[in-house]
């Protein structure tokens, strides 16, 4: 059967894969300096025959694998990001960070390490399917985003893309198991600044003053009722409030108040009412109070949309890999956010979860003690390449 081929295969690799992981993880890179991760790539690329773009966006590679020469022939594209984050890492493993204050602590070295896999078991099994790949390495998931400035570049093209595929190590799901949900998986990850502007004076006669402090804790407290009574119950949003700075003693009512914060959505309609909203909040309590204020309000990368085909072809790739019993439907979306969403908005893509949490735990991701078993990196290939088979014959 195929998928013990596939099974075999990602067993034989997998020594290999690990040490890429390894050397991945001892060498982290924050966004947009991943240069010895994509030069890592771009050499297993080159190794396997691939034709390699390199420097897309700047560290982005592009890998083509064209395995058909008829012109419809349809053309898949399987993506991994590679950005590290600026964290010292605690853990006390033989494949530490070397560099200080950086670390892989979302799993991003795994995703690169698995994806290379892919490519390595596709490439064995380049009898058994009539198409064409494209393994993409992508900078700057973490921060502002490497998507869309590959997507900008062309890696939709020559040729054109029919469909995309990505996966993500996932610290709240049991070891070994993959999660899958059609429609709305995670959500678009807004943010905006915003700076009260009042009068500042002595705090004994406050009377004197347009003190922005009060001011901006009703603003806070109001940013709440926009969830609870203006979103339906039924629908999720999040704001968070993540940075308040006001003030140097206490005793002077400060003149200004910065406030920094997080707005997320699933849907586009609820995305663009709570901008509105929370505008509307700020501009009539300032005006109330006869404060000013100036709002840089930030759209993020879009929500990440599941393909209900595309999903269809994960889970029934990773229940043929991993049983029926190791597969699971995702009941709730995740409001974190991922740049995968952009390429979900211009072809059919599914992106999904492969579990990393010890049995009864949970692995946090964005900490210092961020970590995970190299077992799931052949779990990861394995899966990968059966989905990329299948959807070849769908």
């Amino acid at each position: 059967m195929r998928e013990e081929k596939i099974l075999k295969k990602a067993a034989e690799i997998e020594n290999r894969i690990i040490e890429i992981r390894h050397q991945i993880h001892q060498n982290p890179e924050l966004s947009f300096a991943e240069k010895e991760t994509a030069n890592l790539a771009a050499d297993e690329m080159k190794k396997l025959g691939f034709k390699v773009e390199e420097n897309i966006f700047g560290t982005g590679v592009c890998a083509s694998f064209l395995n058909s020469d008829s012109d419809d022939a349809k053309t898949l594209l399987i993506r991994a990001d590679m950005d590290a984050l600026p964290v010292e890492e605690k853990n006390d493993l033989d494949y530490k960070s070397k560099n200080k204050g950086v670390m892989h602590a979302c799993g991003h070295d795994g995703h690169t390490a698995i994806l290379i896999g892919t490519a390595m078991v596709l490439k064995e099994l380049a009898a058994e399917f009539n198409g064409n790949l494209k393994f993409i390495f992508q900078p700057g998931e973490e921060t502002s985003g490497g998507a869309e400035g590959m997507i900008k570049a062309g890696v939709l093209e020559d040729p054109k893309v029919d469909a995309a595929m990505g996966l993500h190590l996932w610290g709240s799901t049991e070891e070994g198991i993959v999660e899958y949900k059609s429609g709305p998986l995670m959500a678009s990850p807004d943010r905006f600044n915003l700076k009260i502007i009042g009068k500042g004076g002595h705090a004994a006669r406050p009377h004197n003053t347009i003190d922005p402090i009060p001011i901006a804790a009703q603003i806070i407290s109001s940013l709440q009722n926009i969830v609870s009574r203006r979103i339906d119950p039924l629908e999720s949003a999040v704001i968070s409030v993540g940075k308040i700075e006001a003030g140097q003693t206490h005793n002077v009512i400060p003149d200004e108040v910065e406030i920094k914060a997080t707005v997320r959505s699933l849907k586009k309609d609820i995305r663009e009412k709570l901008a509105e909203y929370v505008e509307s909040v700020i501009k009539n309590i300032c005006e109330i109070y006869g404060a000013e204020y100036e709002l840089e309000y930030i759209f993020g990368y879009p929500a990440v949309i599941n393909d209900p085909k595309m999903t269809d072809i994960i889970k029934k790739a990773a229940q043929k890999i991993l049983g029926k019993e190791k597969v699971r439907k995702k009941e709730k979306a995740e409001m974190g956010g991922e740049d995968f969403s952009y390429f979900g908005r211009e072809v059919p893509a599914v992106f999904y979860y492969l579990g990393i949490a010890p049995q009864g735990e949970i692995v946090n991701h964005h900490q210092s003690d961020f970590k995970f078993n190299d077992s799931v990196l052949k779990t990861g290939v394995a899966v990968m390449a059966q989905a990329a088979l299948d959807y070849f014959e769908a």
